[in-house]
C-alpha cells in the first residue's frame, strides 16, 4: 500500500490546478504517493491539460458538478493510500510538508485527522482551524459581529482572555490569532488541506454528499470526534492557500450553498429546535439586508444591489423550504 493518496477536486481552475500539481511533484520526497484529480464537469480545458501534461495523474471525469464532498468521495473510492489527503486546487505544496505529516501520523496512531498551517500568498498566517458550529457563532456571522475583531484592542483582549471566558467556541476561534508553535488538538481543521487516516474513513464513512460546498469537512470532523479520533493542527507543515480563488469562480452559488449547508449541519447534528432557530435567524437577518438595500436603491440604482437582493431572496426561500435544504440543486 502506498503512503498517501492526494485527492484534488477541480472545477474550472486549470491554471491553479497545474501549479498545484507542479508543486506536489517538485516538493514531495521519501514517501510513496498517488495524485487523483476529480474534475467536476469543467468547461475550461482542465481535462485536456491534465491528459497532455500530467499523464501520471489518475483522472476521474465526473459528468456532473456534484460538489466538493461528492467529488472527493469519487477519489476516495479508488484511492490506495494509507492516508488520504484532501487538497484544494488553489494550494501550493511547500518543501517536504507531506513527508513530515506522514511521519508524524505514523508516530501518533490516535490522531485521525491532521491539518497543516495554511499561509496566504504573501506567506502570512491564514485561518487553519475552527470550532464546531453553534447557534451563537452563526448569529455572529450573519450579523457580521466578528468585524469587531478588526479593532486591535478588542482583538488583543479576546486573544489573551478568550479561553478564560468560559466559551469553548470563542476559545477555539481565537486560536487562529495565536502563535501556535507545536501540534495541538483542535475541534475542526480547514478542508483546504486535510490529511485523513484510512482507518477513520473505514470507521465513520466518507464525506456527506448532501453538502454541495462548505461544512462538509466540519461535519466530517464532528463525526470523527464522536468516534473518538483526535484532530490535530500541525504547524510544522506549511501549505500556501490562495484563498477563495477556486470557489469564487462559481459566483453567487457560494452564498446560497453556505447557508444551505449550515442548516443541514444543524439538522443533522444539533436537533430540530436548533435547526429552527438558525433558520429563523437567517431569514430575519436577510430580510433586514433586503430592506436596507431597497432603501439605498431609492437614492442610487445599482445592478449589484439588485443582484444581491435576488440572492438573499433565493436563500430565504431555501431556508423556509424543508425539501430545498436536503436537495442539491446543481
Amino acid at each position: 500500500m502506498i503512503d498517501i493518496s492526494i485527492i484534488i477536486v477541480n472545477y474550472n481552475t486549470k491554471d491553479l490546478l497545474k501549479n498545484c500539481i507542479d508543486s506536489i511533484l517538485k516538493n514531495t520526497f521519501n514517501i510513496t504517493y498517488e495524485v487523483i484529480v476529480v474534475d467536476n464537469a469543467s468547461s475550461d480545458n482542465s481535462v485536456d491539460m491534465l491528459k497532455s501534461e500530467f499523464k501520471e495523474v489518475k483522472l476521474i471525469e465526473s459528468k456532473v458538478n456534484g460538489g466538493f464532498a461528492y467529488a472527493n468521495n469519487l477519489g476516495i473510492k479508488i484511492s490506495k493510500g494509507r492516508y488520504t489527503f484532501l487538497l484544494n486546487s488553489d494550494t501550493i505544496i511547500l518543501k517536504d510538508v507531506l513527508e513530515k505529516m506522514v511521519i508524524y501520523m505514523d508516530k501518533n496512531k490516535e490522531i485521525g485527522l491532521l491539518g497543516p498551517k495554511l499561509l496566504n500568498e504573501d506567506r502570512t498566517h491564514q485561518t487553519s482551524i475552527s470550532a464546531f458550529p453553534t447557534f451563537k457563532r452563526e448569529v455572529y456571522h450573519i450579523y457580521k459581529l466578528k468585524n469587531v475583531l478588526k479593532i486591535p484592542f478588542i482583538k488583543n483582549f479576546f486573544v489573551k482572555f478568550g479561553g478564560k471566558l468560559g466559551s469553548k467556541d470563542l476559545e477555539q476561534y481565537m486560536k487562529n490569532f495565536q502563535n501556535i508553535e507545536s501540534p495541538e488538538r483542535v475541534q475542526v481543521l480547514v478542508g483546504a488541506a486535510l490529511l485523513i487516516r484510512r482507518e477513520v474513513i473505514e470507521d465513520i464513512g466518507m464525506l456527506d454528499e448532501r453538502y454541495f460546498m462548505y461544512y462538509e469537512e466540519i461535519d466530517f470532523c464532528y463525526q470523527a470526534c464522536k468516534a473518538g479520533w483526535h484532530r490535530v493542527y500541525y504547524p510544522y507543515g506549511e501549505i500556501v492557500h490562495l484563498i477563495g480563488q477556486s470557489s469564487e469562480k462559481i459566483g453567487d452559488v457560494t452564498f446560497y450553498e453556505r447557508y444551505r449547508s449550515m442548516i443541514l449541519y444543524f439538522r443533522k447534528n444539533c436537533g430540530r429546535s436548533k435547526e429552527i432557530l438558525v433558520r429563523i435567524n437567517l431569514v430575519i437577518a436577510l430580510l433586514f439586508r433586503i430592506i436596507g438595500m431597497s432603501f439605498m436603491q431609492i437614492f442610487k440604482f445599482s445592478k449589484s444591489i439588485r443582484e444581491n437582493r435576488r440572492i438573499y431572496m433565493n436563500t430565504i426561500k431555501m431556508a423556509a423550504n424543508n425539501r430545498a435544504i436536503e436537495t442539491n440543486r446543481y
